[in-house]
């Protein structure tokens, strides 16, 4: 029987849901197993973060406070699922918070930047500030990843949720 390869390079993209949150778990434990290098990435489409704040700048405008402040909030939640799993054991653990599109990042920017061969992401975001960063990318991801593509549908031990 032919063995399988390990994955070496695991991204698994969050967006501050709970599917996410058990998209991170998952790729903790696949990291650790295969002893691989773990990504965690979100990408802030600043196209629906537009027209969000007490000031707006006109059409397509997006307040630059509110910007940041989201920004924050989400570079301390990379932070600390970074902790965890370095705490989980996996050696090397990267964070990388940005803009863009989130469907090109993580399907093709971030994979081919950083050699991934395996994306995590969890099944949908559940809200609209949610499926402002990732939420309905998924099915993109999928479809155009060049990497092979967990979609997290189950908890840590494979039973439903």
């Amino acid at each position: 029987m032919a063995q399988l390869s390990s994955y070496q390079n695991v991204l698994v993209g969050v967006d501050g849901s709970k599917q996410a949150k058990r998209a991170v778990k998952k790729a903790i434990a696949v990291a650790k197993r295969n002893q691989s290098a773990l990504y965690i990435a979100t990408i802030l489409d600043v196209s629906r973060l537009t027209n969000i704040g007490k000031a707006q700048f006109g059409f397509g405008a997006a307040d630059p406070e509110v910007l940041d402040e989201f920004k924050q909030k989400m570079d301390k939640l990379v932070a600390g699922y970074r902790d965890q799993a370095t705490k989980a054991g996996v050696k090397k653990v990267e964070i990388h918070v940005t803009f863009g599109n989130p469907k090109l990042e993580l399907a093709n920017n971030l994979p081919k930047l950083l050699g991934i061969d395996l994306i995590v992401i969890g099944a949908t975001g559940t809200n609209v500030v949610e499926r402002m960063m990732m939420g309905s990318n998924a099915s993109y991801v999928v479809a155009n990843a060049h990497a092979d593509v967990l979609i997290v549908r189950t908890k840590l031990d494979n039973q439903p949720f």
